[in-house]
């Protein structure tokens, strides 16, 4: 109801708090004015019958009547400070209260309703204590004042009410008047501040909704960036390796090279599906394509330690010697672990063969009491051997076009993924002409050996013939 009645306000210009207090004062002036003039009929017709020396007694002077409707209307607008001001206004509206005594007749009593409404302004605006005080003070400040201007007042000619009963009389009326209107505002002011809190913790909560959703969007990014560039950096580094062997023989060996060609089309193919997975996440479930409204896309189930082999077969393919060691006893890891494992490898073989090609590479997968810990080594090019057998981040020989000038984005996604499993990740060159990737991920505290039957604890492929790789 309050809500209609601002749009209403501010429909007609009066749009500030200052404004609506200025309405309210001149709609509590009219209304004063209005019960004074009924008072004034009400006591010259019915109740001038029942006092002696009526109607003198209730009878307003012309004089007085103006002076009254003066201070009525200035001790209402005074409400126009109950919001800025509470106190203020309630002490000049006390004043105007006590300058009507001498103003009214003797045997009137006029209690202005602009008492009521500043009391109650008092508890809603002002500090709880502070408000009960004020209006305690008011009250007492009133029938003490009203006593000195007007004195007490005689009822009949037989005999005058007492004085202490008068101002006690008075004083507790008039308490009642300040002091319950003040905890009437003081109970609308708890409940505003009670539902201004509640709105702020809910619009608190929105923004944290809103930074939660906003810092898992850019996670989300982040880990696409991620898969991105293992699908892209693994199948197509290993399509330029094949396409310059293919350059080089064909005109020396032109089946050589056709072969050469057709892996080039395989892994083409098979690098546009993995980007059309990965890319997928991003469209809306609503639509996963044109003329296409309303379907799911598939999931894409993620790699495990069992795919660790297709990565190794995909590497001999493109002419590397990979030799795969087994150690220890097998045991079971979260999906998460299992796919960082994988993404390392991936990405240690991919960059083992963009910047080695044709070196030997040496994965150890042990299985320790604590831990499972890979490592990937490779055999740097001749040049880096010159150079002393140091590398780039990435496994390319300082000095040659590949070499990085500082960690890539394969490097830092390496890093990234070890630490989101609680795992440790050391790239480096060894000793002699090396170049080493290391991951170390904990043990799970409940892994239990796999139920499936374990490989041998070491295997040892035989180096394949590179294709695409002229014989020495």
């Amino acid at each position: 109801m309050l809500d209609a009645l601002h749009r209403r306000l501010d429909a007609v210009g009066i749009r500030t708090p200052t404004g609506r207090d200025a309405l309210l004062g001149g709609v509590v002036a009219a209304l004063t004015v209005s019960f004074l003039l009924v008072i004034e009929r009400v006591a010259l017709t019915d109740l001038g019958i029942l006092v002696e020396g009526a109607p003198d007694s209730l009878r307003f002077s012309t004089a007085g009547r103006v002076a009254a409707i003066t201070i009525v209307v200035a001790q209402a607008m005074a409400l126009t400070l109950r919001r800025r001001a509470p106190l203020l206004a309630l002490a000049l509206v006390v004043v105007g209260q006590v300058a009507l005594v001498p103003v009214l007749p003797a045997l009137v009593s006029f209690q202005a309703p602009a008492t009521l409404v500043a009391a109650y302004s008092v508890g809603a605006y002002a500090p709880r204590r502070t408000a009960l005080w004020a209006a305690g003070a008011s009250a007492g400040v009133q029938v003490l004042l009203g006593f000195v201007l007007g004195g007490p007042v005689p009822i009949t000619s037989a005999g005058g009410t007492p004085v202490a009963v008068q101002v006690w009389g008075g004083l507790a009326s008039a308490l009642l008047t300040y002091v319950a209107s003040a905890l009437v505002g003081a109970y609308v002011g708890t409940r505003r501040e009670l539902f201004a809190q509640l709105q702020g913790r809910v619009a608190q909560a929105e923004r944290e909704r809103d930074m939660l959703a906003a810092q898992a969007v850019l996670e989300e990014r982040g880990r696409m960036a991620r898969e991105l560039h293992d699908v892209a950096a693994h199948h197509l580094s290993g399509i330029v390796v094949q396409a310059a062997a293919a350059e080089r023989l064909v005109d020396r060996d032109p089946e050589r090279a056709k072969e050469s060609m057709r892996w080039i089309r395989t892994q083409g193919r098979e690098t546009l599906d993995n980007l059309r997975l990965v890319v997928g996440i991003l469209r809306s479930s609503s639509q996963t394509g044109p003329g296409e409204p309303g379907e799911e896309a598939p999931a894409a189930p993620q790699p495990t330690l069992d795919d660790a082999v297709e990565l190794f077969d995909l590497a001999r393919s493109a002419g590397a010697e990979v030799r795969d060691v087994r150690l220890g006893e097998p045991f079971d890891l979260s999906p998460a672990a299992q796919l960082t494992v994988y993404r390392v490898l991936q990405e240690a073989l991919t960059n083992a063969r963009r910047h080695a090609p044709g070196r030997a590479i040496e994965v150890v997968t042990d299985y320790q009491q604590a831990a499972l810990a890979v490592t990937v080594t490779n055999r740097l090019p001749v040049g880096a051997i010159g150079s002393g057998g140091r590398a780039g981040p990435s496994g390319a020989a300082p000095g040659t076009p590949d070499a990085p000038t500082g960690p890539g984005h394969g490097l830092i996604g390496m890093t990234e993924r070890a630490t989101l499993v609680g795992g440790t990740l050391d790239v480096g060159p060894v000793p002699g002409d090396g170049w080493r990737v290391r991951l170390t991920v904990p043990r799970p505290a409940d892994a239990v050996p796999p139920t499936i039957p374990e490989r041998s604890a070491t295997s040892a492929d035989e180096p394949r013939s590179a294709v695409g790789q002229e014989a020495p």
